[in-house]
């Protein structure tokens, strides 16, 4: 509890400290110094709004790209789908040519070996 005390005695006369400081280092009056705070926290807010319309603007345009990304990926993927049956089915016919030629080279192959025996 004592560490605890101790601490919160040591902010409080820091923070004291540090006020008087502030008001003795400041070099304009308190009217100048409370009109640039002032000043300062309207283009704070401004600040802050537009980031906030920003981000809200930003997060729409999200939504929206998601939105159309998915009809596009769709659309892709049915157009692959079509191209890849159609490819397999052009193939088709070379591939039983292929298969033939493979069969008859194979069978060559046998009788050249009879041959050679």
């Amino acid at each position: 509890m004592s560490k605890n005390n101790a601490l919160l005695c040591g902010l409080l006369v820091g923070g004291i400290i540090g006020g008087i400081t502030t008001l003795l280092a400041t070099p304009s009056s308190g009217k100048e110094l409370r009109g640039q705070l002032q000043i300062n926290r309207k283009k704070l807010e401004e600040t802050l709004q537009q980031i906030k319309d920003e981000s809200i603007a930003l997060k729409d345009q999200i939504v929206i790209t998601a939105k159309e990304s998915t009809g596009v990926l769709q659309d892709v993927s049915a157009d692959l789908k079509k191209t890849i049956n159609q490819f397999q089915q052009e193939i088709e016919p070379h591939k039983k040519d292929l298969q033939k030629e493979f069969e008859e080279v194979e069978l060559k192959l046998k009788q050249l070996e009879k041959a050679l025996q």
